[in-house]
């Protein structure tokens, strides 16, 4: 017998009537409990349901709204721009707050904020779901160069040297690990995707966020972070300088008058690039991870 049991045997053998009472208060109070729990569940529930139905009547308006700053500053951006061409002060304006962003990455409506580089603009969008299978692979690949040579000669009078040729094949290999993992998306269907980029560490049944970049005006997107959820890693795929290429950004070369120009140009771009990838990476861990229901109304279908 415990210690505890042996108080109240003693207790009980003390004041057998106030051990009793005590007892049926105990009893009562626990019927209490429970009487209450049960009519509470009700106006939980109920209070629960309104607050979903706000949520889903809000999640519009607060959409519409944040697509509104964007277009507001689409257009502010547009007059200054328009304003430049003749306007010096404009034209450092434009360039001071070109990568300026309206909304903040723990917003569900970042994805919508698009990058811009003069004239030119960036759009992103997401990808959510879950790991299905992934493989690596060694892939051989073959490079031959071949090279021929000739050397001329010399006749006079029947005597002298002929030419001669030669001929020369190198032939070299070198290995690229590819990566091959499919995706079971939120609309149910499963893609494959394929990656050179042995640094990425995904496993079946991970949830992931794929991020991709296009041109505005362009659907079709090219992979550029992986978002892995359940080991809270980001992978990078193209770095700031290889989307600069891929998308012809800034390529300008520098000459001699204007080097300082161009390389500062080229500078803040690549800055500005690094930035938003990062914030869309925040903008992933937020709102990408669908082991909790979340749903991101930007993502595009």
């Amino acid at each position: 017998m415990s210690l505890w049991d042996d108080l109240k045997k003693k207790a009980y053998d003390a004041n057998p009537e106030l051990a009793a009472k005590a007892a049926q208060a105990l009893d009562k109070a626990r019927d209490l409990a429970v009487e209450a729990g049960q009519k509470a569940a009700p106006i939980l529930k109920q209070a629960s349901d309104k607050a979903t139905v706000y949520a889903q009547e809000k999640t519009p308006i607060l959409k519409a709204q944040a697509l509104k700053a964007i277009d507001d500053a689409k257009l502010r951006r547009a007059q200054l721009q328009e304003q430049a061409k003749r306007d010096k002060a404009a034209r450092a304006e434009m360039i001071r707050t070109m990568y300026d962003i309206t909304l903040a990455p723990d917003d569900v409506n970042f994805i919508e904020e698009p990058f811009n580089h003069f004239e030119r603009q960036l759009g992103f969008f997401v990808f959510n779901g879950e790991v299905l299978d992934s493989q690596k692979r060694n892939q051989t690949h073959l490079d031959a160069y071949h090279s021929h040579r000739t050397t001329g000669g010399t006749m006079w009078q029947g005597t002298g040297s002929t030419g001669s040729s030669s001929s020369s094949m190198q032939v070299s290999t070198h290995n690229v690990q590819e990566h091959e993992f499919w995706v079971r998306l939120e609309n149910g269907k499963e893609s494959c995707f394929q990656l050179n980029n042995t640094q990425v560490r995904i496993r079946p049944g991970q949830h992931v966020s794929l991020l991709f970049v296009h041109n505005a005006g362009n659907q079709n997107g090219t992979l550029v972070a992986l978002y892995n959820h359940n080991a809270g890693e980001n992978f990078t795929v193209l770095t700031p300088a290889q989307i600069n290429q891929a998308f012809d950004l800034y390529t300008q070369a520098p000459g001699f008058f204007n080097q300082r120009e161009v390389n500062d140009t080229r500078t803040r771009l690549l800055q500005a690039l690094d930035l938003r990838i990062g914030q869309l990476v925040r903008y992933m861990a937020v709102h990408g991870d669908r082991r909790n229901g979340q749903v991101i109304e930007a993502e595009q279908d």
